[in-house]
């Protein structure tokens, strides 16, 4: 009797402490958007800030006014650049990932997995700046090689982030397809489907919603990336010539998370309410995928 009322008040403590853990991560985040968002709205509604309108649209950045005598918060050219390079590396590592995941988790003999599992675990895990340093080191004097130029831009920064978004997109797909029951596999080949063909059209579709999520989730690492991304990318605005594939890839050029990086801690005053409107658009950004992934997460494997 004495035993079974001391497990009952160990699991209201444990009830209790694990509600406050809830309640302080809640508290956490909440104070996280509040205080950010807080200095991210003054630049709309004090003197001499930008109106919501130049803000997204116009592609002048200048709220120092290091170049004009009036400053300019012109955020579209970095909004672009972000969402520009973000898309395009996930384009390239989605079918990337999904090709090595089906290999580890269909293919692969056992003795072979227990290799690569691990190797994957430690990529996943590498520093940021350790990727982009060797990007910096042998990535851009090999573009600038190639290409005439200097080598720095959208290019080198896709390259770099599909280098690192990869190992979380094939972590989480493997999972999603190890996720498939296994009688999905054996109709599809009781059916008279090969190996490939029961990948292709059952493991593949049954995993849909998991594998969304590892695309979400290597969206969400590839927006908010900054240290790799800003030692490649190498400079303040957007390419002169969009329409040119060369200006466009191998010009310097900026982002929303390399402006930050540079810029914010030498700023003060309405300039630096800029840049934490920048910050808030990324959590913003980040939010949203989050809950994207939580929603295909949600859904069930197969129907």
């Amino acid at each position: 009797m004495q035993r079974a009322r001391m497990m009952r008040v160990s699991d209201q403590i444990a009830h209790i402490v694990f509600l406050i853990c809830a309640i302080l991560i809640v508290a956490i985040i909440v104070g996280v958007f509040y205080f950010v968002g807080s200095k991210a709205f003054k630049v709309f509604y004090l003197p001499g800030g930008s109106s919501i309108g130049e803000f997204f649209t116009s592609t002048h950045w200048d709220p120092t006014a290091g170049n004009s005598d009036v400053p300019a918060y012109g955020a579209w050219g970095l909004i672009l650049g972000s969402i520009f390079i973000t898309l395009v590396s996930v384009l390239i590592a989605t079918p990337l990932s999904f090709a090595m995941a089906l290999f580890m988790a269909e293919i692969t003999p056992r003795w072979l997995s227990r290799i690569l599992q691990p190797l994957l675990e430690i990529f996943t895990g590498m520093p940021s700046v350790v990727i982009g340093f060797l990007g910096l080191t042998i990535l851009i004097p090999w573009l600038s090689q190639i290409t005439k130029t200097l080598g720095y831009g959208y290019g080198a920064a896709i390259v770099v982030l599909v280098v690192m978004i990869m190992p979380t997109i094939i972590s989480v797909s493997i999972d999603a397809v190890k996720a498939v029951p296994a009688g999905v596999r054996e109709a599809s080949l009781a059916l008279g489907s090969t190996r490939w063909q029961m990948m292709a059209k059952a493991v593949i579709p049954a995993a849909a919603s998991g594998l969304a999520t590892a695309v979400v989730l290597g969206m969400a690492r590839a927006i908010g990336e900054t240290l790799a991304v800003a030692m490649v990318l190498g400079g303040e605005t957007l390419p002169d010539k969009l329409y040119n594939l060369q200006s466009l890839f191998f010009s310097p050029s900026s982002n929303i998370t390399r402006a930050i990086l540079n810029d914010f801690g030498e700023t003060s005053g309405l300039a630096q309410d800029a840049y934490w409107s920048l910050a808030f658009l990324l959590l913003v950004i980040s939010l949203l995928f989050i809950c994207v992934s939580r929603y295909l997460a949600s859904r069930s494997v197969y129907k």
